[in-house]
């Protein structure tokens, strides 16, 4: 059975167990499986692609070298995604904190580009400010990383409860409520003005 054909979990056993040369081309084959994914995290904190591209970079080699002692005692995708969100967050208390003006779904819609006329894309760039103005306006910071990676990233409530360490009685669920909440507010006033957040 091939690298491709394993699971990730497999694909760690057979890389701790491996030789240098297997190694490396078992890691090659499970990094890339999070690579657009991991962008996508990247970009959204960083806001700018190539400042995400060297965090996801960072993010990777971080995780090669500690991927010896995955124990597995989560999945792997939690794992990494700890990996990189402490990348990012080592980052933020390294660096001033920059207005976001990437395009948070550059990574994701990257072939849907090509084909998109540009009305398409500058809309599609409008909602995603807009989007992200709302989001910023709105909410603190950890309701923030909780409605991107619940909704912009699928991640379980179970696991963003783990991976951010809330110790709140309700996890991850108190911090989506209050983020619901507060964005249906700011919806409200946003249309009061015409629209615009």
């Amino acid at each position: 059975m091939g690298p491709a054909q394993l699971s990730d979990e497999e694909l760690v056993q057979r890389f701790q167990a491996g030789d240098a040369g297997e190694r490396q081309r078992l890691a090659g084959e499970l990094f890339s499986r999070y690579y657009e994914k991991v962008g996508r995290w990247c970009l959204r904190f960083t806001g700018e692609r190539e400042a995400a591209a060297d965090l996801a970079q960072d993010a990777f080699l971080k995780a090669y070298r500690h991927l010896e002692g995955f124990r597995g005692d989560a999945k792997f995708s939690t794992w990494l995604y700890v990996i990189v969100r402490n990348e990012c967050f080592n980052r933020a208390s390294h660096a001033s904190t920059r207005e976001m003006n990437g395009d948070e779904e550059m990574l994701a819609t990257l072939p849907d580009e090509a084909a998109a006329s540009p009305y398409d894309q500058l809309a599609r760039e409008s909602s995603n400010r807009q989007l992200r103005e709302l989001l910023q306006e709105a909410l603190d910071d950890t309701e923030r990383h909780v409605f991107t990676m619940h909704y912009g990233d699928g991640v379980p409530l179970e696991a963003i409860t783990r991976v951010l360490r809330l110790d709140n009685a309700s996890g991850a669920k108190a911090y989506i409520v209050s983020a619901r909440r507060k964005l249906a507010k700011a919806v409200q006033r946003m249309k009061a003005r015409g629209g615009r957040p």
